[in-house]
């Protein structure tokens, strides 16, 4: 298995703009607050933003064109507890959350949602056709994510994915390695197969899995960077964040990077340290990377943030003298 190595660029911490708050029209059960407050994905198809949070069943539906609530969309069945502690064991954990490309019967593509496979009952996930306009097709459908997740587990200890994107003809699968002096893991499954799956029996299978790589991205104040999500660019470019996380959960601060189609680190750039970034989702434009980043702030009393903020593609230029 390969091992990939970066270290942050010596640059000042990027800047992000804040958006809006992650506030809906409605909470997802009787007693919850009308907000996603720990926001860990974001994507963006046309004017609409879809974002998941680790302790919900549902995707969050917010349009760039209008700062009213957003609507919440169930994605996975059931029902969780009210109370916070048994919550947090009984949550899904969807982690990962990007958008696929066409494929037989979803002509404008999909939105596919991951569990972090890191506890029983994290091993499942959804699929939702989108339509042209970007929204929401028809109803969600849930993915059994287990087979896979058991081959991936013998890789790593404590298997955390918290990022996927398209790239070429594979879905990278990012695993957190944040655990027990674990590595960060980028997994590539085989797209074709993948999509088979998503159209006849809604599982994903250990036979997806094509390779898998390590990556060591340096540390911040002692405390080791670990991937938290992951966003493509046309596919051949992956856009990535990570978080450094230290042992008594305070966060020392966050990264965005990204990773060439062969897997080489081509950017590593800290961020203002007072956002615990987790979710990210790139597009770019003559050169600039046009970002779009949720944050969960670890307050369960306070909506996340939609953030916003613009990177050189080449950070050589960053560099230059005035």
């Amino acid at each position: 298995m390969s091992e990939e190595t970066a270290r942050p660029e010596e640059l000042p911490p990027l800047e992000l703009n804040e958006l809006r708050d992650l506030t809906v029209e409605a909470p997802s059960a009787s007693g919850r607050e009308a907000r996603i407050s720990s926001a860990s994905g974001v994507v963006r198809r046309g004017d609409y933003v879809y974002v998941i949070g680790d302790d919900e069943l549902h995707v969050g539906v917010f349009r760039l064109s209008s700062s009213e609530p957003g609507r919440l969309r169930q994605v996975l069945r059931g029902e969780l507890p009210d109370d916070a502690g048994e919550r947090a064991q009984a949550k899904p954990d969807l982690e990962a959350l990007t958008v696929l490309p066409p494929f037989e019967e979803h002509p404008y593509g999909a939105l596919l949602g991951l569990g972090s496979g890191s506890a029983p009952g994290r091993d499942r996930g959804f699929v939702c056709a989108l339509a042209a306009d970007g929204s929401i097709a028809g109803d969600p459908h849930e993915v059994n994510h287990a087979p896979l997740y058991d081959l991936l587990r013998e890789q790593v200890d404590d298997l955390n994915i918290e990022g996927a994107a398209t790239m070429g003809d594979r879905l990278w699968l990012l695993h957190r390695g944040n655990a027990g002096g674990g590595s960060n893991l980028v997994a590539e499954l085989s797209l074709e197969r993948l999509m088979r799956s998503l159209r006849e029996d809604l599982c994903l299978e250990a036979e997806e899995l094509e390779q898998v790589r390590r990556y060591d991205l340096g540390d911040l104040d002692g405390v080791k960077l670990c991937f938290s999500d992951a966003t493509p660019i046309a596919d051949r470019l992956l856009v990535f964040t990570a978080s450094a996380e230290a042992d008594d959960g305070h966060i020392r601060g966050s990264v965005v990077g990204t990773l060439e189609l062969d897997g080489t680190v081509r950017r590593l750039r800290t961020i203002d340290r007072k956002w615990k970034v987790e979710g990210v989702h790139a597009a770019i434009d003559t050169g600039v990377l046009d970002l779009t980043f949720v944050c969960d702030q670890d307050d369960p009393d306070a909506p996340s943030p939609l953030l916003s903020a613009a990177m050189p593609l080449d950070g050589k230029l960053e560099y230059a003298k005035e």
